[in-house]
């Protein structure tokens, strides 16, 4: 794919991105090193482990990031959607990757190296501190996920996780991720998301939940 249908691309993220904090001549120059990827559905982008040579940032689709346990349970721990950034890590410290990455959906991502970006970002103190600011992002996602795990009961950690998701009907998880992203099980999430139903707090559809209260999911987060 040539470099100027790339830079088409970006300008499609022109409402979710900040482009602006790049000058055109260094825009054109970021995506002239930028590879276009696409994900089936179920595939991994990249495993835990994996040397960490580039940084992604999602053109159309859902990823989710994932630790396994010994017994090949999963944690999800991230979810990146159209516009936003994963794999940033590796921008920073050198080392393996942290988590293993699948598309959700069928995903188109924008790859680069790390070597290209940062030749970038280091001349643009706007844009690398945009890139501080994901991360921080990531890292408070990060901490507000382990407070619940440890503080929080099952339904507080699901309706916790449904807030937050501000618009859950437009990502297409099954209870098994949602189970994952809470650390719990398929079947106590399955029990807790009819309980919620019944109530009228939610409305589950097949991938999708659909929150109908918030105010009342709030309710049910008590730390």
């Amino acid at each position: 794919m040539g470099n100027s249908t790339l830079w088409e691309m970006a300008q499609e993220l022109r409402d979710v991105l900040p482009l602006d904090v790049l000058s055109d001549a260094d825009g054109h120059e970021l995506y002239a090193h930028m590879h276009l990827r696409r994900f089936d559905q179920g595939e991994v982008v990249y495993h835990r482990g994996d040397p960490a040579a580039d940084t992604f940032v999602v053109h159309r689709g859902l990823v989710k990031s994932l630790l396994q346990d010994e017994n090949g349970r999963d944690l999800l721990v991230g979810l990146y959607g159209r516009g936003e950034f994963f794999g940033t890590l590796t921008l920073f410290e050198n080392g393996p990757r942290e988590t293993t990455v699948v598309a959700v959906v069928p995903t188109a991502i924008m790859q680069i190296s790390r070597a290209d970006a940062l030749r970038v970002l280091e001349r643009n103190p706007r844009a690398m501190h945009f890139m501080f600011e994901r991360l921080a992002r990531t890292i408070h996602q990060l901490s507000g996920m382990l407070e619940g795990i440890v503080f929080l009961d099952v339904p507080g950690r699901l309706a916790r996780l449904l807030v937050e998701l501000e618009g859950p009907a437009t990502l297409p998880l099954t209870q098994d991720d949602i189970a994952s992203a809470i650390g719990s099980t398929r079947d106590t999430v399955n029990k807790t998301l009819a309980d919620f139903a019944e109530r009228g707090l939610i409305k589950v559809e097949r991938r999708r939940v659909r929150v109908l209260d918030h105010n009342a999911l709030r309710q049910e987060v008590r730390i």
